[in-house]
């Protein structure tokens, strides 16, 4: 509910100048496999094109550990399925600002000396399979990614190259 209130689908509309707009313009896009949809626990933070075939993409579970009997478990998310049309070569996990790796701040990470019990039951999502693409996602966790995808041009290279043999 709270999505739906603070981050509401936002609507554009234009005006219809040339008589074929339609077969000019795409009327209906979906990037993920029309099969799919994201679990109801997690939500696309930021979607942004870095350019040469690179995306930024942090994903969010919503809920609590404890809060919602089904929706506060540890989730996956298929990128395959998220990116149907796009062959992913790379996924590297940043920080959550997206200005360094994740191996890399874990090695700097400060220990703190405290006082008294410690727990270290935070759950969290494990490593990305880049094979597999599966995304896991504990309850409060958001996770930061930059994912490279193959350039249509270098399937178009490649395909060349293979035809010259």
């Amino acid at each position: 509910m709270g999505q739906e209130i603070y981050s509401p689908l936002l609507l554009a509309f234009t005006e219809k100048v040339e008589d074929n707009w339609n077969s000019v313009h795409l009327n209906e896009f979906s990037g993920m496999d029309k099969s799919y949809s994201l679990p109801d626990n997690i939500a696309i933070i930021t979607l942004q094109d870095l350019g040469d075939g690179n995306v930024l993409l942090r994903l969010a579970h919503l809920y609590e550990v404890g809060e919602d009997k089904d929706l506060s478990t540890i989730t996956n998310v298929d990128l395959n399925k998220v990116f149907p049309n796009k062959k992913i070569i790379e996924i590297k996990e940043m920080s959550l600002s997206a200005n360094q790796e994740r191996a890399e701040m874990e090695k700097k990470k400060l220990i703190w000396n405290v006082e008294g019990p410690v727990s270290a039951d935070t759950l969290k999502g494990g490593a990305v399979d880049p094979s597999k693409a599966l995304v896991e996602l504990a309850p409060m966790e958001i996770r930061t990614f930059i994912i490279k995808f193959l350039k249509l041009s270098s399937v178009t290279n490649l395909a060349k190259k293979a035809n010259c043999k």
